[in-house]
């Protein structure tokens, strides 16, 4: 007979249910098994450091590369990876001032196709993922996002200026699946 089962109340049931449905949840998984399983993912591709920054080959988004990954987190890696990828393509792009500070602080990597320095649009990442789950992705990564702008303190790039640069970067915004993030900003 399963131990938990039987002893443990309504209550401790009813948390750990909950405690599942977080795991599920995509702060849950951002903040718990995307980061292992990013890093592991990292090593497998043989990332290449520049002086800007870590590089990884597009094609190493495959499921060799991917194999140590369940299935059932597949889908919210490739959300989280073309999140992060757009963030740090934003502060890049818009607060060059800014961008070492961020760039240290979170080692984002940029994907890049083949050895030629460009960098693949985030969006390529997300493929076929489900619609609703990207949704449920974007808006959980917007709202951290403002989080993270209201308490960090960078010289150029606050929370209205990043959103305000989001909105208004039609490589962003300007395409699916950038109309959830323009929805998702215009509302934060």
């Amino acid at each position: 007979m399963n131990k938990i089962a039987v002893h443990t109340s309504p209550q401790s049931r009813e948390l750990c249910l909950k405690m599942r449905q977080m795991d599920l949840h995509p702060s849950g998984y951002y903040y718990g098994r995307f980061r292992s399983q990013f890093g592991e993912w990292v090593k497998k591709t043989k990332a290449h450091k520049h002086a800007d920054g870590i590089y990884i080959f597009f094609r190493c988004l495959n499921e060799e590369k991917l194999s140590h990954v369940p299935r059932q987190d597949l889908a919210l890696f490739h959300c989280a990876l073309a999140c992060t990828i757009l963030i740090d393509q934003t502060m890049y792009s818009h607060f060059k001032m800014d961008y070492p500070k961020f760039q240290k602080m979170t080692q984002y990597p940029k994907m890049e196709i083949g050895g030629t320095g460009y960098h693949l649009h985030p969006w390529y990442i997300i493929g076929d993922v489900d619609r609703k789950e990207f949704r449920e992705f974007v808006d959980f990564f917007i709202k951290d996002l403002k989080e993270f702008f209201t308490q960090t303190k960078f010289e150029f790039a606050t929370w209205d200026s990043v959103r305000s640069a989001m909105l208004a970067d039609e490589d962003i915004v300007g395409k699916y699946p950038g109309h959830v993030i323009q929805e998702i900003l215009e509302n934060n």
